[in-house]
């Protein structure tokens, strides 16, 4: 079976972290996220000193298929282990042993600028509708005038025959 994570190197068998430590001189402290430690957890100064930055980010994955891998360290330990370092005065060095922040792990995301409101309708087509409405507003005069021809015209003309009309419809029980 192929390795669970084929993208970032794993770490070749050494000698261990206690021996590096002893033959550099340096106390391995245990640290942890609790209230009031300064001191990474050693698994993340581990991961970050094989993987550096690439612990904290997405990697595609080598075996052909379009996936990625989750990051070795999740985003919340990682932001936990940058403000510890910030509180210890090791931001902008690194060491396995003690841990530390290099400034080129942080993320840098591009300003979020929030697009303005959709509105109403009515508020974004005012313009628009305004325009019509003048358009409209010119043809009427002659719209009125074609109106007043129509109820003019739709009257019955005067005169005795449209009266002799009236009687007889009226007498025969019917109106109009």
């Amino acid at each position: 079976q192929p390795a669970r994570r084929t993208s970032l190197a794993m770490a070749a068998p050494g000698p261990s972290v206690k021996v590096l430590a002893a033959a550099a001189g340096k106390q391995i402290v245990r640290g942890s996220f609790k209230k009031g430690s300064v001191v990474q957890p050693g698994w993340i100064r581990k991961q970050l000193a094989v993987h550096g930055g690439e612990a904290i980010r997405p990697q595609p994955r080598n075996d052909g298929t379009p996936r990625w891998l989750r990051p070795v360290v999740s985003r919340r330990k990682w932001k936990m282990a940058r403000k510890q370092a910030i509180v210890a005065g090791t931001y902008g060095t690194f060491d396995p042993f003690e841990g530390g922040w290099l400034p080129e792990w942080d993320e840098v995301r591009e300003p979020f600028v929030p697009l303005p409101f959709k509105g109403h309708k009515r508020q974004r087509t005012r313009a628009a509708r305004a325009a019509k409405i003048d358009e409209k507003m010119k043809e009427m005069p002659d719209k009125i005038a074609a109106y007043r021809q129509w109820v003019k015209d739709r009257k019955p003309v005067p005169g005795v025959e449209t009266l002799w009309k009236k009687y007889l419809a009226f007498s025969q029980g019917r109106r109009r």
